[in-house]
């Protein structure tokens, strides 16, 4: 297993969620502007606040003001919790660099008319991805539903092989990992035939080559990375899932399931 310096390394490029000493968040540093969301008892909505670590203490905005704010270039947040309410569906039509779903466990669905160039499905998180996402790192116990044609998708345990993905679309790269080694690689998969259930891929051989083509991805082990988060535990792009036409149904649920929004201004 990659040590964690290593893996931080590679992740570094990209993301980095890290814990501030005295205070419970979380934090992630980005090119462009980063916007966290997460759901506010006081507020009974999702929030968002354009800043890299969520700060109590500053004002929110709610889901409109997050829509109407965010640009080309900017990296999304969402911070779950096993006391939210229910899924959220976010709906951004700007290219975003990063999407960071971390313990989102009610479930998120994330739709958009621009692209997503990094993707990580975190802690536990189940996402619904109805966007154009070129690279989508699940790790450990997440669960994953793709719903359109990807570069890259991958697989990747780093304390649990218990990751759940259901692909709709065409994956010109699919890769399994295993403590920061490659032990998979597929190119050129079948629409609606990537599945991998509990950490067991169930992708039959006919449906993909073994052999890279000259447009395929190319994907580096543990690239998602690995980092610390706001209650100590260990940070990694993850996937789940449970079953074929469960997770096909919760992805349904989820594209349905509107997002609670609210009329406030940021304040």
């Amino acid at each position: 297993m990659k040590s964690l310096k290593r893996i931080l390394a590679t992740a570094l490029a990209v993301l980095m969620v890290a814990i501030l000493p005295q205070a419970n968040v979380a934090t992630v540093k980005a090119a462009g502007t980063t916007y966290t969301v997460k759901y506010v008892d006081s507020y009974g909505e999702w929030r968002a606040q354009p800043l890299a670590s969520w700060d109590l203490s500053k004002g929110t905005g709610d889901l409109n003001y997050l829509y109407n704010s965010v640009k080309d270039g900017d990296t999304i947040v969402v911070l779950g919790d096993a006391a939210d309410p229910g899924p959220v569906e976010l709906k951004v039509n700007v290219n975003i660099a990063n999407l960071t779903l971390y313990e989102t466990k009610q479930g998120v669905t994330f739709t958009g008319v621009g692209t997503v160039t990094d993707v990580y499905v975190l802690k536990g998180s189940i996402a619904t991805l109805n966007a154009n996402c070129k690279n989508i790192y699940v790790f450990d116990d997440s669960k994953c539903n793709v719903m359109k044609d990807a570069d890259l998708v991958q697989a990747a345990k780093e304390s649990l092989m218990k990751m759940s993905i259901v692909a709709v679309g065409k994956i010109a790269h699919a890769q399994i990992v295993e403590n920061g080694k490659v032990t998979k690689d597929m190119y050129n998969v079948a629409a609606n035939t990537f599945r991998i259930v509990d950490g067991v891929d169930k992708t039959e051989a006919a449906n993909y080559s073994t052999t890279a083509s000259a447009s395929s991805s190319t994907g580096n082990a543990g690239n998602a990375g690995s980092t610390t988060t706001n209650n100590g535990g260990t940070v990694s792009p993850k996937t789940g899932e449970a079953s074929y036409a469960i997770w096909l149904f919760a992805g349904a649920v989820l594209c349905f399931a509107g997002a609670i929004a609210s009329k406030k201004k940021f304040a």
